[in-house]
C-alpha cells in the first residue's frame, strides 16, 4: 500500500496600528503552515508546501491535505459527491471516491486511508504506519494501533477494527460481518458469508468466523486459534 497520509496553539493579540481594535489569533505551528493543501468541489483553494489536494467537481467533495507529503482526493469521476478526505499525518494518504457519501482520515503518519467503490463507506487511520480500506456500502474500517490494519469490502454493513499494534482485521465478502483484532500481533477474520463476528482479544491471537453465516470466532487467550466455519458454528478459545 502506498502510503504517501492545525493544530491550534497559544493564542495571541495583534492590535492594529491606528486603532483599539484588537484581534485574537491562533497561533499555528510553522510544520502545519506550510504544508496545506484544501481542494472543494473541484477547486484547490489553498496549495502551500509539500501537501497536496484534489477534488471531483461534484456537491460537497472536499480534501484537506495537512503535513509533510500528505495527500488528499475527495471524488474520482463525474458524479461522485459528499465524499470528504482528510489526510494529516506526515506522508499521509487519504482517498474517498468512485462513489458518494464516502469519509477517508488518515491522521498517523506514514498512514493510509481509502473510502471508495461504494456509497457511505468510512476509513480511518490513526495508528502510525496503519491502513484502512472500506469499500462497498456503509463498510467501516478503523486502524488505531500502530502497524495495524483494517479491511471491510465486498459487501454492506460490515466492519473490521484493528487496535493492537501489528494487528490485522478483516471482515470482507458478506453482509453485517465483524472483525476485531484488539490485542497486539492479533488477527480477525469475519469473511464470505453474513453476520461472521471474529475476535482476537489477546496478544497474537486469531479468530476466524467463514465459510457460511452466523458463525462467530473468539480467541481470548494469548497465543491461541479460533475458528468457526460452515453456518452458525461458535468457537472460543
Amino acid at each position: 500500500m502506498n502510503r504517501t497520509l492545525l493544530r491550534a496553539s497559544s493564542r495571541g493579540a495583534v492590535v492594529i496600528a491606528g486603532t483599539t481594535l484588537t484581534l485574537a489569533l491562533t497561533a499555528v505551528p510553522a510544520s502545519a503552515a506550510q504544508d496545506l493543501c484544501v481542494s472543494i468541489d473541484g477547486t484547490v483553494q489553498v496549495q502551500r508546501g509539500t501537501a497536496t489536494c484534489s477534488s471531483v467537481a461534484g456537491s460537497g467533495n472536499v480534501a484537506i491535505a495537512r503535513g509533510a507529503n500528505s495527500t488528499a482526493t475527495a471524488g474520482f469521476s463525474a458524479g461522485d459527491q459528499h465524499n470528504r478526505a482528510v489526510a494529516s499525518g506526515d506522508n499521509s494518504v487519504a482517498f474517498a471516491g468512485i462513489g458518494s457519501g464516502n469519509t477517508a482520515t488518515a491522521s498517523g503518519d506514514d498512514s493510509g486511508a481509502s473510502a471508495a467503490l461504494g456509497n457511505g463507506n468510512t476509513a480511518t487511520s490513526t495508528g502510525t504506519h496503519s491502513g484502512t480500506t472500506a469499500e462497498g456500502t456503509n463498510q467501516t474500517a478503523i486502524a488505531s494501533g500502530v502497524n495495524g490494519s483494517a479491511v471491510a469490502r465486498f459487501g454492506e454493513n460490515s466492519r473490521a477494527t484493528a487496535s493492537g499494534d501489528d494487528s490485522f482485521a478483516n471482515a470482507n465478502g458478506g453482509d453485517h460481518n465483524i472483525a476485531t483484532a484488539s490485542g497486539d500481533n492479533s488477527s480477525a477474520i469475519a469473511v464470505t458469508g453474513n453476520h461472521n463476528t471474529a475476535i482476537a482479544g489477546a496478544h497474537s491471537s486469531s479468530a476466524t468466523a467463514s465459510f457460511g453465516d452466523n458463525n462467530t470466532a473468539i480467541a481470548s487467550s494469548p497465543n491461541c486459534t479460533a475458528l468457526a466455519t460452515g453456518g452458525g458454528v461458535t468457537d472460543r478459545c
